[in-house]
């Protein structure tokens, strides 16, 4: 089937007897040619009629600007903690006049390209576990001093030569236990995965030590079954993660069985918000007096289920604080700003 040909500024010139020049001064908003109304009114009136469409990528060119973001990141952005970022920063970008371009796993030479040849006015970097910026990625951009923001990549404590921003693990735990103890919980049970990252690292620290201040609490550990190959064998599809919540049921069933603990004055906090689900729906099936905690919120929400307690991240203001970063980035090349983000307690009163 043959395609129309998308109208040119030669098409509007020829209908309104003019250069193409002066269309291109008429079309153009902050041109200082001095043409007469009439002129521009007959010439936009034309464009108008023969559906001319400006060339974006011609003017991007030509301003060095293409108000458009590009998003790096390497996990499904339909698990919903990236879909809330990335809500957020298109939340963010669009209120400050920019778009947001999800991007491909590319070599980084090539986003990086993209960037100095104004395609992109700048890049933002979703790491996660201990996936940091890439030394590939994180060298050219600050050779050529490319505007750059990168998330959740354990980089609050150093100096770095673009923005970043994190989340304060430490401080989630210690909300959610803080709670607990209010609650008068006595017996926690950490459900955690057998990984060695750099947010469960910052977690079980904190737990530890979170728990050290509180002697009147005790720590049982039950772990997942979740390594950091099986975690890779699920991320590319050669496991299917279906089985695993009943896996993980059976685990926790197995232990409360076993070790018989008062549900009254116990509690078992989930590392990870996806487990939350199997966990709950186990304790309380034995007994409905047991306390289930999580130090990322997962998809239950405490205003539903009772005794439910969350330390919820903020996502969404992640994203928007990305979106402002970034664009800040791009005007201020050498003003970088780190920012650490506490989560907030989510629980039914």
């Amino acid at each position: 089937m043959r395609t129309m040909a998308r109208p040119t500024l030669k098409d509007i010139a020829a209908r309104a007897g003019v250069s193409v020049s002066t269309v291109s001064y008429a079309l153009n908003e902050q041109s200082t040619m001095p043409l007469s109304d009439a002129t521009k009114a007959t010439i936009r009136r034309i464009a108008r009629e023969i559906g001319y469409v400006p060339n974006g990528l011609a003017r991007s060119l030509q301003a060095r600007s293409s108000q458009t973001i590009g998003f790096l990141l390497d996990k499904p952005v339909s698990t919903p903690r990236y879909a809330a970022i990335v809500q957020g920063m298109i939340s963010g970008l669009a209120e400050r006049g920019f778009s947001l371009s999800l991007l491909n796993k590319a070599p980084a030479s090539q986003w990086v390209d993209a960037v100095r040849g104004y395609r992109l006015d700048g890049l933002v970097f979703i790491g996660h576990d201990d996936h940091e910026v890439p030394t590939e990625l994180a060298e050219p951009v600050a050779e050529h001093g490319i505007p750059f923001v990168a998330l959740d990549c354990g980089a609050y404590e150093e100096e770095r030569p673009y923005s970043t921003v994190d989340f304060d693990y430490g401080t989630g735990v210690e909300i959610v236990l803080a709670e607990l103890e209010r609650r008068g919980i006595r017996i926690v049970y950490y459900v955690r995965p057998e990984l060695v990252s750099r947010s469960e690292r910052i977690r079980e620290r904190a737990v530890i030590d979170g728990l050290s201040r509180r002697p009147h609490m005790a720590l049982r550990v039950v772990n997942t079954g979740i390594t950091t190959e099986r975690l890779r064998d699920f991320d590319t599809h050669k496991e299917d993660m279906a089985s695993y919540p009943v896996e993980l049921a059976q685990r926790v069933e197995r232990t409360l069985r076993e070790d018989g603990a008062d549900p009254s004055v116990t509690a078992l906090v989930c590392s990870w918000g996806a487990d939350v689900e199997p966990v709950f729906s186990t304790a309380r099936r034995r007994d409905d007096r047991f306390t289930i905690g999580s130090l990322a919120a997962g998809i239950l929400s405490p205003a539903l289920w009772p005794n439910l307690v969350y330390s919820r991240l903020p996502l969404d203001e992640a994203g928007r604080e990305c979106a402002r970063l970034i664009v800040a980035e791009t005007e201020s090349p050498d003003a970088h700003e780190h920012l650490l983000l506490p989560p907030a307690l989510d629980a039914a009163s």
